[in-house]
């Protein structure tokens, strides 16, 4: 049991190991500053269960808790930095010409990116607030118009109406019965991949409500690299 527990230890994982009354070993990571620890790996098993049986579970799970801690280190120190994304409308409201936004992945100020679509270069009256939101729903509603056909042919279901939408806390939402599509207007934000994820996501929804293993292998199938999209959201890397 000690060589498990000294390799753990090499990868900064700190143990707590409890026989408890359940049926199952589990197991819990979470991220933690104790030098030189980075990370718990709490570890709950049968009261009956045999010393060498509890080392050969520690010893298949080494590999799973180093993946688990790779991504809670990336994940923190992305929650460190403040998010380089807006998702919500109320992060407009400190915005001048100056400040650094996104836009198709580009980074770019708000100067620069209302030049681009206005013929007008005095801006100092412009709304921002209103004017970004309208250009990044003008550019989700074209892209819209320019992909749903696409996907819902490589998917196989057909939304009765797709939206764009000012949401806070999703990318994109659905209801399985009136099979309409609502997506984030914030998605303009990131390279076009991942709206078509986003708009995939939602379609694959039509045939798999939930997010069972079923759904993600529907997923898979329609957009092989899916996962390098849904983490560019999920950890706002732009």
């Amino acid at each position: 049991m000690q060589t498990v527990l000294t390799a753990y230890a090499e990868q900064g994982i700190k143990l707590a190991i409890e026989s408890k009354r359940v049926k199952h070993i589990n197991f819990r990571i979470k991220s933690i500053d104790e030098a030189p620890f980075t990370s718990l790996l709490s570890v709950s098993y049968p009261m009956r269960m045999p010393q060498h049986l509890l080392r050969q579970s520690l010893e298949h799970r080494l590999a799973w808790a180093i993946d688990c801690q790779q991504k809670q280190r990336k994940l923190k120190e992305l929650q460190a930095k403040k998010p380089a994304y807006i998702n919500d409308v109320k992060d407009l409201a400190n915005l001048t010409l100056e400040s650094n936004i996104y836009f198709e992945g580009q980074k770019m100020t708000v100067q620069a990116l209302f030049e681009r679509h206005f013929d007008n270069s005095d801006f100092s009256k412009t709304d921002i607030p209103r004017t970004l939101t309208i250009l990044y729903k003008a550019w989700l509603t074209q892209f819209i118009q320019n992909r749903q056909a696409f996907w819902q042919d490589k998917v196989g279901q057909f939304a009765s109406k797709i939206t764009p939408y000012t949401m806070k806390t999703r990318w994109g939402s659905c209801s399985t019965q009136a099979k309409t599509i609502r997506l984030s207007v914030w998605l303009a934000q990131f390279p076009p991949d991942c709206a078509d994820y986003g708009l995939v996501h939602e379609l694959c929804h039509l045939i798999e409500p939930n997010h069972s293993a079923r759904f993600w292998a529907q997923v898979a199938r329609v957009m092989p690299d899916y996962k390098h999209w849904h983490d560019k959201l999920k950890f706002g890397d732009l």
